[in-house]
């Protein structure tokens, strides 16, 4: 199905599919309890992309000089979890975090059954029969998206001089270029969101179903947010103060957390970088 779209001489392009958050996406929020099949199923699937997280954090491990951070000790601890790196590290993993998210399942199934033609919208689909679809698909984004996550996030973290702006201006204008084109098509995007979050199990992931595009960097995209059921939400891109750097915002929840931590981003209301999810 086409996105309604407007186009004049001047001014923004806008493109907008008919994906109703209170319909398309799902009734219940991101947050789900570790099973023993979710601990069996998500280590061993995703066992053969560790070393290649595991290079990606030793890279930005040298970048710093050597530094000793607890976000690098984070970041390994995701790299051996996601790997698989034994059973004793996954329990580990899930006696720390007793709770966790399916985003990226939740996005990308969402994406997938949009539009509802013939069957059963997404918001009735009960959390219980639909779980192991999520997980599925929650592996099928990891896989598409994790070295991208581990690489894009370690420049955030641990490179000087790269907050409060995103220094990824070419990357940003390509991804809202694939936004626009996958919408244009017909199709959700899902989306990678990356902030500062000392802790990288703390990215997220979503769905566009709208852009209006002002310019290479300036647009703002219409959101689902698994964490939000039935809510659209937006997120603004806008050129950073300095050259090649990135200003984005968002309606969405991300920054400090009351219990501690954070959500994406150490400040409220921001990102870093989006990226578009390309899951098979």
């Amino acid at each position: 199905m086409p996105a309604t779209m407007s186009a004049p001489t001047t001014g923004p392009t806008r493109l907008r599919l008919d994906f109703d958050p209170a319909r398309d996406g799902f009734s219940f929020g991101n947050h789900f309890v570790w099973t023993d099949d979710d601990l069996a199923i998500l280590s061993a699937a995703l066992k053969p992309w560790a070393a290649g997280v595991l290079g990606v954090v030793g890279t930005a491990g040298g970048a710093i000089r050597g530094r000793r951070t607890a976000g690098v000790g984070a970041a390994v601890g995701l790299a051996l979890a996601l790997g698989g790196g034994g059973e004793r590290v996954v329990r580990a993993m899930a006696k720390r975090w007793p709770s966790f998210g399916l985003c990226g399942g939740m996005a990308l199934s969402a994406a997938e059954r949009w539009p509802p033609e013939g069957r059963l919208p997404t918001s009735e689909l009960r959390r219980d029969l639909v779980r192991p679809l999520l997980r599925r698909r929650q592996e099928a984004t990891i896989r598409a998206s994790i070295g991208t996550f581990a690489r894009t996030w370690a420049e955030v973290r641990f490179l000087p001089g790269r907050m409060p702006e995103g220094p990824f201006a070419g990357r940003l204008a390509r991804e809202l270029d694939a936004v626009e084109a996958s919408l244009a098509d017909g199709r959700p995007a899902v989306l990678g969101l990356i902030g500062d979050a000392p802790d990288p199990f703390a990215l997220h992931q979503v769905v566009a179903f709208g852009i209006e595009r002002r310019g290479p960097l300036d647009a703002t995209l219409d959101i689902y947010d698994p964490n939000e059921p039935g809510r659209s939400h937006t997120i603004t891109t806008a050129p950073g103060a300095s050259r090649g750097t990135t200003a984005l915002t968002t309606s969405m929840k991300t920054g400090p957390r009351p219990g501690g931590g954070a959500h994406v981003s150490t400040r409220a209301g921001h990102l870093s970088h989006v990226f578009v999810v390309k899951a098979a």
